[in-house]
C-alpha cells in the first residue's frame, strides 16, 4: 500500500497569484497596459525554479544556481531548497517499498543536495 500523497499549494501558485493580483490592480487603477516589469521577471523566475525543481533535468542545475546566486534572490531560493529538502527527505522516510518513486525521490534530493552546496559555494 502506498502513503497518501497530500498535496498543497506550491509556492509558484503562492507568489505568482498575489504578483498577477498586484499587477492587474496596478493596470486597472493607472489604465495602462500591462508591460514588462520587476514583478514578471520574478514571476518568471519563480515559475523557471518550480519547473527545475519538481521535474529534474540535467539543466536543473544550472537554473537553480543561476538564481541563487543572484544575491536579491539568494534567501528565497536557498529557503525553498531547504524546504523542498526536507519534505522530500520525510517522504522518503515514510516511503518503504523500493520502486520508481522511491528512485525520483532519492534523485531529488541529490539535486536539492548539490543545487544547495553550489549556490552556497559560489
Amino acid at each position: 500500500m502506498t502513503p497518501p500523497v497530500f498535496t498543497r499549494p506550491s509556492l509558484t501558485h503562492i507568489l505568482c497569484s498575489g504578483l498577477l493580483c498586484g499587477s492587474l490592480l496596478a493596470c486597472t487603477s493607472n489604465h495602462n497596459p500591462p508591460r514588462e516589469s520587476q514583478e514578471h521577471a520574478i514571476a518568471v523566475m519563480v515559475q523557471q525554479l518550480d519547473k527545475a525543481i519538481t521535474n529534474p533535468q540535467t539543466s536543473s542545475i544550472t537554473i537553480i544556481s543561476q538564481y541563487g546566486r543572484d544575491s536579491r534572490y539568494y534567501v528565497m531560493v536557498r529557503g525553498w531548497l531547504m524546504q523542498e529538502l526536507l519534505g522530500t527527505k520525510s517522504q522518503l522516510e515514510a516511503y518503504r517499498q523500493q520502486d520508481e518513486h522511491q528512485r525520483k525521490l532519492q534523485q531529488k534530493v541529490l539535486l536539492l543536495q548539490q543545487a544547495l552546496r553550489r549556490i552556497d559555494l559560489e
